[in-house]
């Protein structure tokens, strides 16, 4: 049986406890041949590494520490890559700075850099250094996993304004690498669930007076598919995108949020 990627040597930065680890795990359980995982704590590559081999031994796993914000460790993950497995078919940029919570006009310029020095700079370095290898294939699929507070206005500014960014880098990327055969596609999740969802659901809850149910149908009354995404899914969803099956979709976002925002 002929899976989504096949043989397919697939890079997620950004591995955590979140859709980090499950973009890694949907990536072997699609047929990856190897999935190299970075992160800037080990012990995230190491959790991810048995959570793969759970759904499949024979997918290799190749972990090296990356802070996605240093362009010498991006260099040195795509190295390591290219030294292991000979090629990249595909990379997900997964990896993110929240940065503080606070107002646009009172904010810290300083805090600002931190959030884009990762969202955007430290993206934009990875990518650079994978494009290098996927010009050589003549092929390849560039992800990156954008977020609700593009479209949303909330405290979160510096990440939104980052992610806004991130936004336009993927769609000048797409028309740029297009003639060589390279997809550059985005990914917008909306609110997973995840332990932070649930103990924000819980403070909600006490808040208002109300139980936990009566606060989760206060939130998914405003999402189509009347509930709240798990993060299997929208990894499925990334699979999708830098698989074969969407050899004709560049330049594109996918709202992948059951229908949380409808146009």
């Amino acid at each position: 049986m002929t899976l989504l990627l096949s043989d397919k040597v697939v890079v997620v930065s950004g591995i955590g406890p979140g859709l980090g680890v499950k973009l890694a795990i949907e990536a072997a359980r699609a047929g990856a041949g190897a999935v190299v995982v970075a992160a800037r704590t080990a012990a995230k590559l190491d959790d991810a590494e048995s959570r793969i081999h759970a759904v499949r031994r024979d997918c290799a796993v190749l972990k090296v520490p990356t802070d996605i914000a240093d362009p010498a460790q991006c260099a040195r993950l795509t190295a390591a890559t290219i030294d292991r497995f000979g090629r990249i078919d595909a990379l997900v940029n997964s990896a993110f700075c929240y940065g503080p919570m606070e107002s646009v006009a009172t904010g810290d310029p300083e805090s600002w850099r931190e959030v884009f020095e990762t969202n955007v700079f430290g993206s934009m370095a990875l990518t650079q250094q994978v494009i290098a290898q996927m010009k050589r294939q003549g092929s390849g699929a560039i992800l990156f996993i954008n977020s609700q507070a593009i479209r949303r206005p909330s405290h979160a500014g510096a990440y939104a304004a980052s992610k806004g960014a991130l936004k336009v880098l993927a769609t000048y990327l797409a028309r740029d690498l297009g003639p060589l055969g390279i997809r550059v596609n985005t990914l917008l999740p909306g609110i997973m669930w995840s332990e932070s969802v649930k103990a924000h659901i819980h403070h909600m809850a006490s808040e208002q007076g109300v139980s936990e149910k009566e606060a989760t149908d206060r939130i998914v009354a405003n999402i189509a598919l009347r509930r709240i995404v798990a993060d299997d899914e929208v990894a499925r969803a990334a699979m999708m995108l830098i698989s074969d099956y969407a050899s004709a979709i560049t330049g594109a976002m996918l709202d992948a949020n059951g229908g949380e925002f409808l146009p």
